[in-house]
């Protein structure tokens, strides 16, 4: 193989690579920028176990690789600036915040897994702001508590008619 074939097989491997990446970014409702580098291979093994129970996933890609998919994005600048030394990328598929709270209580065992910032419903969120997010209800727990405030004024009107049916009934008695 020549020269030439070598460099553009190299070319289309990594627009393979940017390709994925932005594959799973239009999938996920947020994606988490982790320095996982110090953590032993079990560590990170449970850690990606956990992260899937809860329909995420832990990918490391060259950050180069991130950046050049993020291009064209308001937020790529951001991410610039901590893409730099080893990194993982989390991406969420279902409940943004369910990663976070696996991520935080992960680096609170292992101090070696630093959460340097993420991408939560398309807004940047840095180190500084994460514990906003870890610190949100579950979709589930937010949905049932909608439910909740839907259900309260239907219940009363409910209330009100039974009232209502039982007074016309004892005034006819």
């Amino acid at each position: 193989m020549n020269q030439e074939n070598v460099v553009k097989q190299q070319t289309i491997e990594k627009q393979k690579v940017i390709d994925e990446i932005k594959t799973k970014l239009g999938k996920s409702s947020a994606f988490y920028v982790t320095r996982y580098d110090g953590i032993d291979v079990e560590n990170i093994s449970r850690l990606r176990k956990e992260l899937r129970d809860q329909q995420s996933e832990m990918k490391v890609f060259k950050n180069t690789m991130v950046l050049r998919a993020l291009e064209g994005n308001s937020y790529k600048e951001n991410f610039e600036e901590i893409l730099k030394g080893p990194n993982s990328l989390t991406f969420a598929y279902a409940d943004p915040a369910a990663p976070a709270k696996v991520l935080f209580d992960f680096a609170k065992k292992n101090k070696k897994l630093e959460i340097k910032g993420c991408l939560f419903e398309n807004e940047y969120y840095g180190a500084d702001k994460m514990s906003v997010i870890k610190d949100l209800p579950s979709k589930e727990v937010l949905l049932s508590m909608i439910a909740n405030v839907l259900n309260e004024p239907m219940a009363r009107v409910a209330r009100v008619l039974d009232a209502l049916k039982e007074s016309r009934e004892s005034e006819k008695n």
